[in-house]
């Protein structure tokens, strides 16, 4: 990796945020150690931290080395705190000089092969990756290997997860179901939408003796169907209604709250 110019300067520790990839773990004893040795000599040597194009970041630093003084200077209540600043090309560059100030910690494979994977995927080669890291590139390869099926189960698993279910919502209605059907089905069509659910198609199937309308294909994600169930479970407690009556309320509350929207926005015209 070519060096990148640096600057070394005090910032507000407030500014340095962690980085989500840091491979360096450290025990409580270690902490425990550093936080003693801290407190005794204070800081001795800048953490690192980066920057790069459109990172996510906002006037600020992402720690890409020495996270825990980081943290136990925050925790002593200090404000400040010597920083080492790199300016990176992109994140990617950021994560492979994390790795090379830290990956000769003790149980770093996980993470690096955690770290090798996301490269790979972003087209870096094995060879580049161990290149960048003065490592050799089996190591770098037995760390991917370590963690690419378990990895690739987890992404089938999401997946499987993100399939469509198909929900049948029943209303029972006083009077002229028809008509009923029709407002419903907007006001659930609405709803659906406004929550960023894709309402694909709704069958109008009436009971002229029960006067039952269902509404069929509310198609959803399992996450979707979740978080609907849980509202619905919530109404239905705090009110004693059945689940079709809190579908109800729901959609009626929405499409009121848009007629308002509506007429606000007739009356500023």
């Amino acid at each position: 990796m070519k060096k990148e110019k640096t600057e070394i300067k005090i910032v507000k520790i407030k500014e340095c945020v962690p980085n989500s990839w840091n491979p360096n773990e450290m025990n409580a004893r270690q902490f425990a150690s550093l936080k003693k040795a801290l407190t005794k000599y204070g800081q001795t040597k800048p953490i690192q931290v980066g920057v790069w194009p459109n990172m996510k970041v906002k006037d600020g630093y992402v720690i890409v080395g020495g996270f825990h003084t980081w943290k136990v200077l925050s925790e002593l209540g200090e404000a400040e705190i010597e920083a080492n600043i790199h300016n990176f090309k992109n994140e990617d560059e950021a994560k492979l000089y994390g790795l090379t100030d830290n990956i000769h910690g003790s149980n770093q494979q996980i993470k690096l092969g955690k770290l090798a994977y996301e490269l790979t995927q972003n087209g870096y080669s094995i060879k580049e990756i161990a290149s960048n890291l003065g490592e050799e590139d089996i190591n770098v390869k037995d760390a991917l290997d370590l963690v690419k099926d378990e990895i690739e189960k987890k992404m089938i698993e999401l997946k499987k997860a993100e399939r469509e279910n198909t929900i049948v919502l029943n209303f029972i209605v006083d009077k002229d179901p028809e008509a009923s059907a029709d407002e419903f089905i907007k006001a659930v069509t609405a709803f659906a939408k406004a929550k960023g659910v894709k309402v694909e198609k709704a069958v109008k199937d009436i009971n002229k003796q029960r006067e039952t309308i269902a509404l069929v294909s509310f198609n959803v994600t399992n996450p979707q169907k979740g978080v609907i169930d849980e509202a619905l479970n919530v109404l239905s407690k705090e009110t004693k209604m059945t689940e079709s009556e809190a579908i109800a309320e729901v959609c009626s509350r929405f499409i009121n709250t848009q007629n308002g929207n509506i007429q606000k926005q007739d009356t500023t015209k």
